[in-house]
């Protein structure tokens, strides 16, 4: 008899961990780190439910750090095991296992630890190595067997190469949807539907709310104020998926009006760099657009800053531009340094574009502080601060609503990855819309299958 263990991402938001238990092996599916306030980070203290050494394998559906993150932390503590992922994921997993080591390292060396966004010091270089050792490919829509589980992965649609798990365990069809991408979107595809499933775990980031109607028309105001203001918008922006579908936002704004065209876009981020060579790697995981080196994405006049020195002559900018820079939620690189110039400027915009984690430096300036500690200076909030949620990842309400409905049979559902107030609301509109049994998980519950 099978049994669903929630470790991680269960009344929280982030740290995405789902344990497997069957036929005496233990399976996690995503293994990510727990991100946010200081509570929510100490949960990467608490002892997982089986030994590193004693878990047999890891499926993992994308590459963000809250479901790979917790990978090298496990490797470094006896985990031997294969480490199951789609080919796009795979490198993805490099691109963001090395810049988190780095990121950790750095933070620990400038002495920032007990900055609030800053993340634990878990694990090295050394580490990030070995559990690159360990990782397997699989294409979408490919079986494969694990321990006797046939497992499949289907597009998700939420960054390059994401997909939802589909496994076949005891006699019962188990869905987990790690996070599911939304439709309609310039640069993926749309989430493939379901068939049948007897438990679904399904993420509920944005389960209590939906994105606006026209996040372009909204983004376009917010560029042609930041602009009108004549200072420096900074957008700090995921290195992975966001970036990429920022820039092409702006490709298709310079098109249609001649202020946005002519004012020049900077990105500030290796790591997005790196990203952008992903998607010429894997075309398939990806939707056609253009994209050439004097048109990333389709967007014009963009300068491209990868050395720390190119990066700093972006403290020197006049007249406005943009700064693209990661991290999204700013809990680490390049984007600190820019938001440390540009949040005492009354000319400056900053735009948060998507969620922003409790506890994060994103969630306090978009909450309306008045001020922020940043590098152990005080600083006062003078720039405008906006948040446009039309930009996330993750599919809202009615998007998963839409994926659930192409259900055939009536699964038990468990409400994941979501604050409290979201996982909650989504498993009531569930049962009222949809008439699936849902239930919001608690981290630690085990449920059989």
């Amino acid at each position: 008899m099978a049994e669903l263990t929630f470790v991680g991402a269960a009344g929280t938001v982030t740290g995405s961990k789902h344990l497997l238990a069957f036929g005496g092996k233990h399976v996690y599916v995503d293994c990510g780190l727990f991100q946010g306030t200081r509570e929510t980070q100490a949960l990467n203290d608490v002892p997982l439910p089986v030994p590193p050494a004693q878990t047999d394998a890891v499926v993992i559906t994308h590459g963000h750090i809250d479901h790979v993150g917790y990978l090298p932390k496990i490797v470094h503590d006896g985990f031997r095991g294969p480490i199951y992922c789609t080919p796009a994921t795979s490198g993805l997993i490099e691109i963001v296992l090395e810049d988190a080591a780095h990121l950790q390292q750095h933070l620990t060396q400038r002495g920032f630890q007990h900055e609030q966004h800053a993340p634990p010091p878990f694990y090295g270089d050394a580490d990030v190595q070995a559990t690159l050792k360990l990782l397997q490919t699989v294409p979408l829509e490919t079986d494969f067997d694990v321990f006797g589980a046939t497992m499949h992965y289907h597009n998700a649609g939420h960054i390059l190469g994401s997909a939802f798990v589909d496994a076949h365990i005891d006699g019962k069809r188990v869905i987990f949807s790690g996070d599911l991408g939304r439709y309609g979107r310039p640069l993926l595809y749309d989430p493939e539907p379901l068939d049948t499933a007897d438990v679904i775990v399904c993420e509920t980031t944005y389960g209590d709310r939906n994105h606006p109607p026209d996040a372009l028309g909204d983004f376009e105001k917010i560029l042609l104020d930041g602009i009108a203001r004549g200072g420096t918008i900074v957008i700090p922006a995921f290195a992975v998926e966001r970036t990429q579908d920022i820039l092409y936002s702006i490709g298709v704004l310079q098109g249609r009006d001649p202020q946005i065209a002519s004012t020049p876009v900077h990105v500030d981020s290796p790591m997005a760099i790196k990203v952008d060579a992903l998607f010429a790697r894997y075309p398939d995981a990806h939707r056609p657009f253009i994209d050439m080196p004097e048109l990333p994405f389709g967007c014009r006049n963009v300068t491209v800053h990868v050395t720390t020195d190119e990066s700093k002559q972006l403290n020197n900018l006049q007249g406005p531009a943009i700064v693209i820079a990661s991290s999204g939620m700013a809990t680490g690189g390049r984007i600190l340094h820019h938001l440390h110039n540009h949040i005492p400027d009354p000319r400056s915009t900053i735009v948060f574009a998507g969620f922003q984690g409790p506890g994060t430096l994103g969630n306090i300036l978009v909450h309306g502080a008045k001020t922020v500690k940043l590098y152990g200076e005080l600083l006062d909030v003078r720039a405008t601060i906006v948040n446009p949620t039309g930009y996330s990842a993750h599919a809202d309400q009615t998007e998963l609503l839409r994926w659930l409905g192409t259900l055939k049979t009536k699964p038990q559902l468990y409400a994941v990855h979501g604050e409290p107030v979201s996982a909650t609301t989504f498993a009531g509109v569930v049962r009222e819309k949809l008439g699936l049994g849902a239930s919001v998980a608690a981290r630690g519950e085990t449920v059989t299958l």
